[in-house]
């Protein structure tokens, strides 16, 4: 990615979300736009609205270029170069989005649907809930998000935030073995993360979900080698996990626990020991077809 000078805008709408990104680096809106092609809007909508600008600052003696990140007016990220800039653009914008979207219990976790039902995977950063995403997505899932799930307090209804699929270096060849391709084929520097990159779901033959009601929830480890468990858990441990798991608890307060006590009481939940994507796929769907709108946790 190579600087220019002339200072660039451009609005795209995700989901119900509008998003307004502007740059003195052409190339960072043409790399955005590579993840979102025909999400480009040319007036703003009613709803939602999360505004990025990327500033190069001053630069400095035997270094290249540098750029700043704000997200609707606070700076997110500093001092970043040029060709590291997209994922910390998307990193910014899921900021954002935590902080102003505020509708939502925002689960940190990854969310799919199958047959109208969707299915939680919920766990920190490294559990493998993108990749798993991306294996379900393989095999013809509906997507709603690999980055939250979205639950609605009222109607307790999984909804969708469609952003492109981040997945980090050591899933890359197994990505690539679901028959999926990274965005422009090509990866990114994202601080400790390390190499990250994309998939487009423009690059895929994706739907994307309704709202819909959580019937299973998993919370993902990966542990290599071996067989995939599932190892079931009470209704109580998982609205406590996935209470820990909530990004947004501060605006919703003691709300939070009732919202995901029923979502647990809804659904069949347990803890994920994950390997081969195959078998772990595999597994995932056995116990997803047993599911229903009646079957509680254990």
């Amino acid at each position: 990615m190579t600087a220019t000078t002339d200072q660039s805008s451009t609005r795209f709408r995700i989901g119900d979300l509008d998003i307004f990104v502007r740059s003195d680096l052409r190339e960072l809106i043409d790399d955005f736009a590579g993840l979102y092609p025909g999400a480009t809007r040319a007036e703003p909508a009613h709803g939602p609205t999360i505004r990025m600008d990327v500033r190069k600052v001053g630069r400095r003696w035997l270094r290249r270029q540098r750029y700043d990140i704000f997200g609707d007016g606070e700076r997110i990220h500093s001092d970043i170069p040029a060709g590291e800039l997209l994922p910390h653009l998307e990193w910014g914008i899921t900021w954002r989005f935590v902080v102003g979207c505020t509708e939502y219990v925002q689960v940190h976790a990854a969310s799919m649907a199958r047959d109208g039902r969707g299915i939680v995977l919920a766990g920190d950063s490294g559990a493998g809930k993108s990749t798993l995403a991306a294996a379900l997505l393989a095999r013809g899932w509906d997507y709603l998000c690999d980055e939250f799930a979205l639950i609605n307090p009222e109607t307790l209804e999984l909804h969708p935030y469609p952003k492109a699929l981040c997945i980090k270096a050591g899933s890359f060849e197994a990505v690539s073995r679901l028959g999926l391709r990274l965005s422009r084929d090509r990866h990114y520097v994202k601080s400790i993360k390390g190499k990250v990159g994309y998939i487009s779901l423009s690059d895929t033959d994706v739907r994307i979900a309704a709202p819909c009601p959580v019937r299973l929830v998993l919370f993902p480890r990966y542990v290599g080698a071996g067989s995939p468990q599932l190892r079931p858990m009470t209704r109580a441990e998982a609205a406590f996990h996935l209470a820990g798991h909530t990004l947004n608890r501060d605006a919703f307060g003691h709300r939070v626990v009732p919202v995901v006590g029923q979502v647990a009481r809804n659904a069949r939940c347990f803890r994920l020991d994950s390997c081969g994507l195959d078998e772990t796929c595999d597994l995932i769907e056995s116990v997803f077809d047993e599911t229903n709108g009646d079957t509680p946790c254990h």
